[in-house]
């Protein structure tokens, strides 16, 4: 008997036959164990037991064995009945069993919202799913519903996963975060629906931000925005863009921004905003960070402004909603943000926020559209003379 394997990143890959009891057990085990020899050494064992449909004594005793040989064992898309057979029997308490998940269809299903990472469907009354479309694994999944977790606790409203699905979306299989949320519409629906009361939603999305970003993140959970900004630098050093002494004077520049404990969720724009009941709930929680609420204001920056000058007609494709009152939105954020702040004073931190923006839109532009030429135009130009402008991106 031989066993379809595969081995990435030091991960072993092994698939289980349908059966494993006294009339293959033998044959099995010695396949195994041939076979794990054969791609030695490994970083972790993954068994994938999506074709195996029962398991006897004998064959839990082998897989007890290849668990004492390899601590780093984990069974993967088991099926109801057998998960129930190792539950019953005890391994799930000593090995790392996960059920196979169930898929769920979103064709002909309503988009009521949509980040960078992720888009939402109502696929029943009370029931959505968050679809994660740019090659998410299922780590990923698991990371955001932590950060989730830890936002919630800490009193930022956002929804809870329940379950964790997998769905076919524009032809390909992808994870989903199924979510329970009766009667509720995203704020770019409301938004759209109620355009005269505009003010009414800036100020909803203005004090959302503003509890997001006073809210202390008092342990390790969240990653700083900063570290993260370094990456991008990193990968922007990389294309040569700039000569040594600007490329060092942009990087000098961002250090200038404190690390602090105070949330980010880093893409708080009105299509991750769903509310229920007069109450926002933020749904898109892989961007999470701490750190200083420049990272925050930079992100709103370029989904209302940013993406609209360098491709004019994004705000209709992406958000759905007209240039001029993704504008309205963003400028009524900052009113209400710093309304104790001069118009002069307003403009000096519009200017700071727009350059961190570049910062991650350069980024971007690098890994999802190189051949947008005119957008990393737009980010040298507003990086280089940035230099001149500020001495600190603090504010």
């Amino acid at each position: 008997m031989e066993f379809k394997y595969s081995k990435n990143d030091g991960v072993l890959n092994i698939e289980l036959p349908e059966v494993i009891d006294t009339t293959n057990a033998v044959e099995v085990e010695d396949s195994l164990i041939k076979t794990i020899e054969a791609n030695s050494p490994f970083t972790s064992l993954v068994f994938n037991a999506d074709k195996l449909t029962y398991i006897s004594s004998v064959g839990l005793r082998i897989m007890l064995r290849v668990k004492k040989e390899n601590d780093s064992l984990v069974i993967n898309e088991v099926c109801n009945d057998v998960y129930e057979i190792f539950e019953m029997t005890g391994f799930t308490e000593i090995i790392d069993i996960k059920k196979a998940l169930r898929r769920v269809s979103v064709e002909g299903c309503k988009v009521i919202g949509e980040g960078f990472y992720g888009r939402v469907y109502r696929i029943s009354p009370d029931t959505i799913v968050k679809v994660y479309f740019r090659d998410s694994t299922l780590a990923d999944v698991d990371r955001e519903k932590r950060l989730a977790k830890t936002a919630f606790v800490l009193g930022v409203p956002t929804a809870i996963s329940y379950d964790v699905v997998k769905v076919k979306e524009e032809g390909k299989d992808c994870y989903g975060s199924v979510f329970e949320l009766l009667d509720c519409s995203s704020l770019k629906n409301l938004i759209l629906n109620d355009v005269d009361n505009l003010d009414k939603y800036i100020k909803m999305h203005s004090d959302l931000i503003e509890k997001i970003n006073s809210t202390i993140v008092p342990s390790k959970d969240l990653p700083y925005s900063l570290d993260a900004t370094k990456e991008w630098l990193a990968v922007i050093r990389k294309e040569n863009i700039f000569d040594d002494k600007t490329f060092e004077q942009i990087t000098k520049l961002v250090n200038t921004i404190p690390n602090v404990d105070n949330m980010v969720h880093g893409d708080c724009h009105v299509k991750n905003i769903l509310v229920q009941n007069g109450e926002p709930l933020l749904i898109d929680m892989d961007t999470l960070s701490k750190g200083h609420r420049i990272f925050e204001l930079g992100g709103i920056y370029l989904c209302y402004c940013a993406y609209e000058l360098t491709e004019p007609g994004n705000c209709l494709s992406f958000l759905g909603i007209q240039p001029d009152i993704c504008k309205k939105i963003y400028t009524g954020i900052l009113k209400n943000l710093f309304s104790d702040k001069s118009e002069k004073e307003l403009e000096i931190i519009q200017g700071k926020i727009e350059y961190l923006a570049c910062v991650l839109f350069l980024f971007r532009q690098i890994l999802y559209s190189p051949e947008n030429q005119v957008r990393r135009d737009y980010c040298v130009k507003v990086l280089t003379e940035g230099l001149k402008k500020f001495d600190t991106l603090d504010f």
